[in-house]
């Protein structure tokens, strides 16, 4: 098989299986909270990314917690994944995955750098997890210390990717995709 080809459908391929398990974490995580809060969970869906749940007893800290579990549970997830990572192997697949694994990770943390400057202006979107989370923060502390502490994760994640050489292994193998393609 074409080495170009072999990498596309990796690529895609880790890209889907990577999708896939972040919905699963990002709802399990708020479920999580939901569950620790006494409610009942009356619906979980992968397909249509959603839970929901009757019940529970909420304080201002926990539906915080719900609201940014979604996000922060998978990063959690995919950080101590890129801490066991091997940077040896040299598995092509494993090696697309990996940075696959960390870019989305990192790349869903970029709504909590950008919503809280759109919470400030008064646009932000109602129904979305940072909005949620920054009309009880907000109450409290200013909402770009939320925008503050997401750059810090995605500074994280890309300190351990270049230490991990997750980001060279990628290119690497990108590089080895393009030295074989007809």
């Amino acid at each position: 098989m074409n080495k170009k080809i072999k990498c596309i459908g990796y690529t895609l391929l880790s890209t889907g299986i990577v999708v896939f398990l972040y919905i699963f974490l990002h709802e399990l995580g708020h479920m999580i909270i939901m569950l620790s809060a006494g409610a009942t969970i009356t619906d979980f869906s992968i397909f249509t990314a959603h839970v929901s749940a009757v019940g529970g007893a909420y304080t201002d800290l926990s539906r915080m917690c719900m609201h940014v579990n979604g996000s922060l549970f998978p990063f959690i997830i995919a950080y101590v994944y890129t801490l066991f990572y091997r940077k040896n192997n040299t598995s092509s697949f494993y090696r697309i995955f990996s940075y696959v694994v960390i870019v989305i990770s990192a790349a869903s943390i970029c709504a909590w750098v950008v919503n809280p400057f759109v919470y400030l202006l008064g646009t932000a979107p109602i129904n979305d997890d940072v909005t949620k989370f920054l009309t009880v923060f907000s109450a409290h502390y200013h909402p770009l210390i939320v925008s503050a502490a997401a750059v810090v994760l995605i500074g994280m994640d890309v300190v351990l990717m270049i230490k991990k050489r997750i980001l060279y292994n990628f290119i690497e193998e990108i590089k080895n995709c393009s030295e074989y393609a007809i």
